[in-house]
């Protein structure tokens, strides 16, 4: 599931590993009575049971696992059931949160005491949040279950927490390997909603009788796997040699290097990187970047223009823009967080950032581009200074390694090579994990044994190295430029 649409995938582990799109649906999102944007979680439940009845009629499936961006969850009451939809992070419930949790406990806590990024959209500033706005959802909460284990629990009636994605929280503690309790106790969020921490891989349960009978698939096994997106994605990255970093890129561009443990320090609370668990308890150190949302976001403006674009028409109008880096924007800057009239935000950073005011759907698309590639290049740069590794190559999986401009040009300024691929890693990842899970495949084991299988299978992936005849000078002189523009944090 992605904030932007969810699909059934259905794979296929052999030889090589398969994919298949069974369905589907736009992720549908809803206001909630206190005025929130929210995510349909009814709605939600139905287009999968929806999936679900199309998969029976496919073929017998040995498992069933859901996985998801991370920050967002639910909170459940005393009788099971859920108080409220649970809200998207692109809410302003958030605004201000960051400041009063810094005069709460302190930056440096936050990020201590976490090995979190300080990330005004994070669960413990929406957990903030609700302390704040409506504390009489912590009266009715017994416990919180973030989107993955949500859904999981709607499909089986059994409560879960699975450890990817509760690292995603800010609230817990992946240096001790623990709920971050006090931090949570002195930001008045109650720690008892806090439930055991499950392994990638634990069996949840089986999907209930209801919707066995209701969707015709039968008493299939769900499992909790790598259920932060990101999590699933890394594990089937076919890391070129240690210290390869990867970036997962979808609505959030995630970029990181794979460790075996956290890093905790003012190096990275200043290159506002994160420490988020992956497979067997390992780490992955990243950070979150703005990403595809700015596109997605400029697209949907220019429709409501009357002017209607496929992504693929963006890219190839961007690459016919004559100075590709006149517009660059700070791309993780607060003003670009929501929904809604990106174009004019965009045209607004640069204005006052006394740059030239993109204004055709090239030039806007351009500018994204350009601002992402040299923002991928700046958090390697961040991630190689803190884990001393050297970085030799970027892959991109994901739904964004399909943009070869943008790997091109992400390998052009970082002067690395750049490796686009799989396309469907999250789903593979997913996919593996259960596999494993469920015992059913000799040669397939563990992290190794599932890279091996993706470079055993055909998919297509492609490599892009630096232009011979760029100037080194000129790539200079723009990371400058955007190094420069982080400083501008507009709301």
């Amino acid at each position: 599931m992605g904030a932007e649409s969810g699909r059934l995938m259905a794979v296929s582990i052999g030889n090589q590993i398969t994919t298949d799109e069974l369905y589907r649906f736009p992720t549908p999102v809803a206001t909630d009575r206190h005025g929130r944007r929210c995510w349909d979680l009814p709605k939600i439940i139905d287009e999968i049971t929806t999936a679900l009845s199309k998969a029976a009629n496919t073929g017998t499936y040995l498992g069933f696992a859901v996985d998801t961006w991370g920050l967002d969850f639910g909170l459940i009451d005393q009788d099971g059931k859920v108080i409220d939809l649970p809200v998207s992070h692109r809410d302003h419930r958030t605004d201000g949160m960051l400041e009063k949790a810094f005069s709460l406990v302190g930056r440096e806590r936050l990020h201590n005491e976490s090995g979190c990024q300080l990330l005004e959209v994070n669960s413990i500033y929406q957990l903030l949040a609700i302390a704040n706005q409506t504390p009489e959802e912590f009266k009715k909460a017994k416990q919180i279950l973030f989107m993955p284990d949500l859904v999981l629990y709607a499909l089986t009636g059994v409560i879960g927490t699975e450890y990817t994605i509760a690292t995603t929280s800010g609230l817990y503690d992946v240096v001790n390997d623990q709920w971050a309790v006090n931090l949570a106790k002195d930001l008045d969020i109650p720690s008892h909603i806090f439930g055991q921490v499950q392994n990638p891989g634990s069996i949840r349960g089986v999907l209930s009788k209801e919707l066995q009978d209701k969707t015709g698939i039968g008493p299939i096994t769900c499992i909790a796997t790598a259920s932060h997106d990101t999590a699933a994605a890394v594990f089937a990255t076919p890391l070129s040699s240690p210290g390869s970093a990867y970036i997962s890129s979808g609505t959030w561009s995630l970029m990181g290097v794979e460790l075996e443990n956290p890093i905790v320090n003012k190096t990275t609370l200043e290159g506002r990187l994160t420490n988020e668990g992956g497979y067997n308890r390992s780490i992955r150190l990243l950070r979150n970047i703005m990403g595809l949302w700015l596109i997605q976001e400029v697209r949907r403006d220019l429709k409501d223009s009357g002017i209607d674009l496929t992504y693929a028409q963006l890219v190839e109008q961007a690459q016919q823009v004559a100075d590709p880096f006149a517009s660059l924007i700070y791309v993780d800057a607060s003003i670009f967080i929501h929904a809604g009239g990106m174009i004019e935000r965009i045209q607004r950073f640069c204005k006052a950032t006394n740059q030239s005011i993109p204004t055709t759907p090239g030039e806007l698309a351009q500018t994204v581009f350009a601002s992402l590639a040299l923002q991928y290049t700046k958090t390697c740069d961040d991630l190689a200074a803190c884990s001393k590794l050297q970085m030799p190559a970027i892959h991109i999986v994901g739904g964004g390694s399909q943009n070869h401009h943008l790997c091109q040009l992400t390998a052009d300024i970082s002067g690395k090579e750049v490796i686009a691929g799989p396309v469907e890693a999250t789903a593979m990842g997913n996919a593996m994990v259960q596999a494993i899970a469920l015992g059913k495949d000799a040669n397939l084991t563990d992290t190794k044994s599932a890279r091996a299988l993706i470079l055993a299978s055909d998919l297509g992936l492609r490599s892009f190295r630096p232009t011979q005849d760029q100037d080194h000078n000129t790539i200079v002189q723009i990371r400058t430029r955007y190094q420069k523009l982080t400083l501008e944090d507009m709301r």
